[in-house]
């Protein structure tokens, strides 16, 4: 089985589901195991097929169904009794095979293949893709049904009763008197007595297993898997579709599947062709039950979930550069109010320091316009005007201190008037300087995508701002890295050469933030150290990031379908939420523009389960349903509304 590339581990929408990364990490491991249950089969002339979701997903995609979580496959009875003799011996050492046959104590129906133990050996995680979790391959024993229907009807009369036990079992109901009874009743029924001395429900188990098995070699022409038979009548198929000879691409490797995969599928699912996802969230995914035995393993080395603290909704007072400059020339006109009416109190000495101070800040101002804008711009040339106005007043106060001591009580109406000319003269080219800084200086805002396949979640928005002229964009591709299982970066990307082309692109390593304090940054990873398989260069965490400008804004690199957290069917999308949604750049961002108002509900649903009602209330005015450019055939619309959310969170005060 050919290894898989890094592109198939990350996050990924497929039939407007969220699969994270995570999944995708166990289906790769759950390949490996299936990759060593093929060489066995292969060597020993052991049939076997694709069955369940993993049929089903081979069958309409090629792939792992986006909803599903494990890997499924069956054998005839006769040929898993085959592959239980020779498996043992030909696993690797990190793999051990568990079922009734070679476990009389085993508590399951289906048999695995799968890890017993969690693996610390980088060479079994490398093999394993990083996925540190155990992980096993489900095997379904098909077995024969009776040729006479009365005689099936008995046995699925017997099955169901042991099913009932079983669920008394999981209750804790077995001390009860109705229980018991039931027990005895069945004993009496089968001839036979149970072991009061030993588990009641491994020795159910094996019943059942027995009892699957009593018409094997002498049914008639139809084989099922008796415990999903007993659900549905239907579930059923001719023992000559179940044969070699045909394969399937399953993410890029040739695996058997049933002659007639159709038969197969109608029998398990009906019309297989409808997408149903699967239903609620109970045990997905199947390796959050053994989170707490890895965390006990790698204790501090583990890669723990985010934990949300209040102080990440805390915001530090950031000024754009924008800001700090009309801030100087505001600064300047206040400034220049004072010396004036320092002037006609006649404190002479406050309107001369006052006049150098002005001066000295607003050749310091126009320098640092000229590191950022080049030479030649209006508003240093109203600097320079302004500086020589500053300079004429200042001098002609100092000429008249250098003759009068108390220039005021013998100043002539005349003089008075000039110096109040040359006093003001610097407030005109003030307020022509703040005009032109306004024009001269628009809003910027920076985009901060790391993969090329994802800018068009920001392009529509991208080429709106760029038309304008009171908006400047800077697009910077960042780097990222892969992850190993224990959050460790190993491989770096760099995508800026993959951009679109006709968009100009800063190199992230020559943007300096803390002098361009640009007014937006958006971004569109918002997971910071939290994702499993890859990250942003931590430097651009959404953390960091909010230190560097007034507004950080969150735009999601996809849309899912619509989820309804009340809704059984989307149980699954919900709880895959907490890898996309209960996240740091969630809480960080100032605004996170989502694709639609009951999206917005759902993530302040997400967000009340996950950190408690009061915050989602709080986060409620920082989430906006405005839309989408990624909604298809609603992409205009969405598009429109994402950009009058944006303009109008970048230009409110």
């Amino acid at each position: 089985m050919k290894r898989l590339k890094k592109e198939f581990f990350y996050d990924e929408i497929r039939d407007g589901f969220y699969i994270p990364g995570l999944i995708k990490r166990a289906w790769g491991a759950q390949l490996i195991v299936l990759s060593e249950i093929d060489r066995i089969c292969k060597k020993y002339d052991i049939a076997y097929f694709l069955y369940g979701g993993t049929l089903l997903g081979a069958v309409r995609d090629g792939q792992c169904i986006p909803w599903d979580d494990d890997l499924d496959i069956c054998m005839l009875r006769d040929d898993f009794f085959k592959f239980a003799e020779v498996v043992k011996k030909e696993l690797p050492e990190e793999l051990t095979f568990n079922s009734l046959v070679n476990n009389q104590d085993s508590a399951e129906l289906v048999a695995a293949v799968g890890t017993a133990i969690v693996e610390i050996r980088p060479e079994i995680r490398e093999k394993y893709y990083e996925f540190l979790y155990p992980v096993s391959v489900d095997i379904f024993p098909l077995d024969d049904l009776a040729k006479d229907p009365e005689d099936e009807e008995y046995r699925k009369d017997v099955l169901r009763l042991l099913f009932v036990m079983l669920i008394f079992i999981e209750q804790k109901k077995e001390n009860t008197a109705e229980f018991k009874k039931e027990i005895k009743e069945l004993e009496k029924l089968l001839q036979i007595q149970f072991d009061r001395t030993k588990s009641l429900k491994t020795q159910i188990y094996a019943l059942f297993d027995k009892i699957s098995q009593e018409f094997n070699g002498e049914g008639g022409q139809l084989v099922s898997y008796l415990p999903d038979q007993l659900k549905d009548e239907k579930n059923y198929y001719l023992k000559t579709i179940i044969q070699p000879g045909k394969t399937i691409s399953f993410c890029g490797t040739q695996l058997p599947v049933p002659l007639d995969c159709d038969a197969v599928l109608q029998g398990i699912y009906g019309d297989y062709h409808k997408k149903v996802k699967a239903g609620g969230d109970h045990g997905y995914p199947y390796f959050k039950k053994n989170e707490k035995l890895l965390k006990e393993t790698f204790k501090e080395n583990w890669l723990q979930d985010y934990a949300f603290k209040e102080k990440d909704l805390e915001r530090p007072e950031v000024y754009s550069f924008r800001d700090i400059v009309l801030k100087t020339a505001e600064y300047f006109i206040a400034s220049q109010k004072k010396s004036f009416e320092a002037f006609v109190r006649g404190d002479f000495s406050m309107v001369l320091a006052l006049l150098s101070k002005a001066q000295e800040e607003a050749i310091t101002l126009g320098n640092t316009i000229e590191q950022k804008k080049g030479t030649g711009t209006e508003s240093v040339s109203y600097i320079e005007e302004y500086c020589e106005a500053l300079y004429h007043a200042y001098q002609s106060i100092s000429e008249l201190l250098a003759i009068e001591e108390n220039p005021m009580e013998n100043l002539s109406s005349a003089l008075r008037k000039d110096l109040e000319r040359k006093l003001k003269k610097p407030g005109y080219y003030l307020r022509k300087l703040h005009s032109s800084l306004e024009k001269e200086f628009k809003r910027q805002v920076v985009f901060l995508p790391h993969s090329a396949k994802h800018f068009d979640s920001l392009r529509p928005l991208i080429d709106s701002l760029m038309k304008a002229e009171d908006v400047e964009c800077t697009i910077i591709p960042i780097p990222y890295f892969d992850r190993l299982g224990l959050g460790e970066f190993s491989d770096m990307h760099y995508e800026g050469e993959r951009f679109p082309k006709g968009y100009s692109m800063t190199d992230y390593r020559s943007y300096d933030f803390a002098k361009e304090l640009p007014d937006c940054i958006v971004i569109n990873s918002p997971y910071d150290e939290f994702n499993h398989v890859w990250s942003v260069d931590p430097f651009f965490y959404s953390r960091e990031m909010k230190n560097y400008t007034k507004r950080l804004v969150y735009i999601p690199w996809f849309i899912t379908d619509e989820i309804d957290p009340e809704d059984k069917e989307d149980g699954k999308a919900f709880s895959n939420m907490e890898y996309y949604v209960t996240v740091p750049g969630i809480f960080h961002a100032d605004l996170t523009i989502v694709q639609s108002e009951q999206m917005k509900k759902t993530y302040l649903e997400k967000i009340a389960r996950f950190a408690g009602r009061g915050i989602s209330r709080k986060m409620s005015k920082k989430i906006s349903g405005a839309g989408s450019c990624l909604w298809g055939e609603k992409e205009g619309q969405g598009t429109k509304e994402l950009v009058a959310q944006f303009r109008r969170f970048l230009f409110k005060k």
